[in-house]
């Protein structure tokens, strides 16, 4: 197994606080949706069995806190945040108050066993690994009929002032994953190992602040954190013109990003 992890969320990826302070949540709606998955999915007692549910890419927690305090209300789950960048796991650990298993790893390359876990969670992340090494892996560690759970927060890129910052953004993202192009969504539907059970649209959270905030939010994207200080201080002049653009400037009123929520659930058909 290659144990890769892409260069830009190597290199974008690496403040956590700041990752934490500038991205958003997840709405009660699919972390209930995503709780009653992992639960129904729980089959009692298996030997085999080392954890109900492992979260891939787990950042600094935006899913993971919450989905744990849903989770204790209904259950007891057996769970392990992963993720490659061991400084985002520590922001994850000080977000969990409560025990919570931690493990650094990539997507490709797994420390537990094979058929050892009911139900996987992607959450912003599976686009940066959607190839055949991550994917035949996360099969491998899935029970029969383990299901696994991708996510994400999307923003409403038709607002104008949004679709203006996306044209900064697409400079920079190159060959860089982006969940988006829906190459993710080719992958797994490409594949002779997972079915789609469920796709679903719902809404969002809504992200707002003070101009600063919103540079911020742009500024934690990987492409844009992983850029040198000085080209970094030019693209967030960009975006200060795009908002001052569109009356957007004030020093009174929040700007609100609107985002809704992308879910996709595969179930494990086949074992490689």
């Amino acid at each position: 197994m290659s144990d890769q992890v892409h260069g830009t969320a190597k290199t974008g990826f690496v403040d956590g606080e700041n990752y934490d302070r500038f991205r958003p949540s997840y709405t009660d709606e699919v972390v209930k949706i995503i709780a009653s998955i992992i639960t129904d999915s729980q089959t009692g007692k298996d030997n085999n069995l080392q954890y109900d549910c492992v979260e891939l890419g787990a950042g600094t927690g935006k899913l993971t806190k919450k989905l744990l305090n849903e989770l204790s209300q209904v259950s007891k789950t057996r769970y392990l945040a992963t993720d490659p960048m061991d400084g985002f796991l520590g922001t994850l650990r000080r977000n969990c108050p409560q025990p919570l298993n931690t493990k650094v790893c990539s997507a490709d390359n797994i420390p537990l066993p094979s058929e050892s876990v009911q139900t996987v969670i992607a959450a912003q992340c599976f686009h940066w690994f959607a190839n055949r090494a991550s994917i035949t892996e996360i099969n491998r560690i899935l029970t029969a009929s383990g299901k696994f759970i991708m996510v994400w927060n999307n923003k409403d890129w038709k607002v104008p002032w949004i679709k203006d910052m996306e044209e900064i953004l697409t400079r920079y993202y190159g060959d860089t994953p982006r969940a988006v192009s829906y190459q993710w969504k080719t992958a797994i539907e490409n594949c002779s190992q997972f079915r789609c059970v469920r796709h679903s649209f719902l809404p969002g959270t809504q992200l707002q602040g003070r101009s600063e905030d919103v540079i911020g939010h742009f500024s934690s994207i990987s492409v844009i954190a992983s850029l040198e200080k000085e080209e970094k201080k030019l693209v967030q002049g960009e975006m200060k013109r795009v908002l001052d653009k569109h009356g957007l400037m004030s020093d009174t009123e929040d700007i609100v990003i609107p985002f809704h929520t992308e879910l996709y659930v595969a179930e494990k058909v086949h074992c490689c």
